[in-house]
């Protein structure tokens, strides 16, 4: 069952839904912290400055990736870099590590998107279970949705339709482009609620990630925080995600959306 984190105070209806992608809809990238972090160790261990264990460099290096979690990809290869150049190393680009990054998870992504195309597995196996049935609800209800990641726009929109819920969006798919510093899901939300005339107090927000659900608080909504079992989809909460999305301020926590018509009936009544 949903997990109320805090009182849900429904005050004004709810009309537009702002979604991350990566964790909260789509399982295509599942395993990019494992390999993100991989990778930073790999960096980070050799250095003159570097004087934890591995477990302690590891559960470091976890630490930071997580809480960028829901910005692009670039910003926690600004950090690797600046921690490396502090430890007495000499990194290559933010963009090179990028670079490196996305080649192991596009790879790993691939061999799930060759098992859809040979008809091993089907599409809602790489949808956090109930997505599909959530957004069949929201768009029933009459909110807006809008998908937000963190994820680079042109893989986010190809996934999207490769497991049939781009058009649950009609065209409003957004991440970053060609300079990815310039997206923020923030100002995603911000431009929804002044496109549709709407108050902070009438967002809805879904997301795996501390920045999404931050955002969503800041501007006055209500976030729901994602914790799922992305590798075994056992239904459920995974701790590590638990605690950083209450620490972001999530109003309620789930393991997946198989519970939402119990949720649903919290935030609007039926």
């Amino acid at each position: 069952m949903p997990e109320y984190v805090r009182p849900i105070l429904a005050e004004s209806r709810l009309r537009v839904a702002v979604l991350d992608f990566d964790g909260t809809l789509s399982l295509i990238r599942s395993g990019w912290v494992e390999i993100m972090v991989d990778q930073m160790v790999q960096v980070l261990i050799p250095l003159p400055g570097t004087i934890e264990s591995e477990a302690d460099l590891r559960a470091y290096v976890t630490d930071f990736v997580l809480n960028l979690n829901g910005r692009p990809t670039i910003y926690q290869m600004d950090y690797l870099v600046n921690e490396a150049r502090q430890r007495g190393g000499e990194p290559k680009s933010a963009e090179y590590y990028k670079q490196q990054f996305l080649g192991a998870l596009e790879t790993k992504a691939e061999r799930r998107v060759d098992l859809l195309r040979s008809g091993e597995i089907t599409t809602d196996d790489l949808l956090v279970p109930g997505a599909r049935a959530l957004l069949d609800d929201l768009v029933a209800r009459g909110l807006q949705l809008t998908l937000a990641s963190g994820t680079a726009v042109k893989n986010v929109r190809q996934e999207a339709a490769m497991l049939g819920i781009d058009h649950y969006f009609e065209g409003r798919i957004f991440g970053p482009g060609e300079d990815p510093r310039t997206f923020s899901k923030l100002a995603v939300m911000q431009g929804v609620l002044e496109a549709t005339g709407s108050s902070g107090a009438e967002l809805l927000g879904f997301g795996d990630g501390f920045v999404e659900i931050e955002n969503v608080k800041q501007l006055g909504g209500i976030a729901v925080g994602c914790a799922t079992d992305e590798e075994h989809r056992s239904g459920r909460v995974e701790e590590w995600k638990r605690t950083r999305l209450i620490q972001a301020g999530a109003d309620v926590i789930v393991a997946d959306y198989l519970k939402w018509p119990s949720l649903a009936s919290r935030l609007f009544g039926s």
